[in-house]
């Protein structure tokens, strides 16, 4: 099955009591992934029409590992494979789409690129979702790093 930087799907009430929050307290920032302790940092996109799109990239995750552990070994394009992990982009211009940002997210575990959408579920609740195609989806909820 698809194995994605994604998880499980937060519950209706997270959805009704999380929208006032999200709102005022935007989506930027450190996000920790549940998945190998992940760290993304989320941003608005660097230059030209980027305004309100979202960019997220890799600053770290857990355990460190070997060099080739670091390294970007998954990717579908052999001469990309020798690549950091750090500091790569998983996501790049995420455009806003009525209260979430929906684009293509990068998931180094298998070098697969996947439709996404990211929606703010509360100040510390970010849902990332990929699909290979609808239904073949995964979502992960990435929490807040203070």
């Amino acid at each position: 099955m698809v194995r994605t930087v994604m998880l499980a799907a937060v519950g209706a009430a997270c959805l009704a009591t999380g929208a006032g929050a999200a709102e005022q307290a935007g989506p930027y920032g450190h996000w920790r992934t549940p998945e190998r302790g992940g760290l993304i940092e989320v941003s608005q996109c660097d230059g030209g029409q980027g305004r309100n799109e979202l960019c997220g990239k890799i600053l770290g995750g857990s355990g460190g590992g070997s060099a080739e552990e670091r390294q970007d070994r998954n990717n579908k394009d052999p001469a990309l494979r020798g690549r950091p992990l750090i500091g790569m982009y998983i996501f790049r211009g995420l455009k806003p789409a009525g209260g979430s940002w929906k684009g293509s997210i990068y998931n180094p575990n298998d070098g697969g690129t996947y439709a996404a959408t990211v929606s703010l579920r509360s100040a510390n609740v970010l849902e990332v979702k990929g699909c290979l195609v609808w239904p073949l989806c995964k979502t992960q909820v990435w929490a807040k790093v203070k």
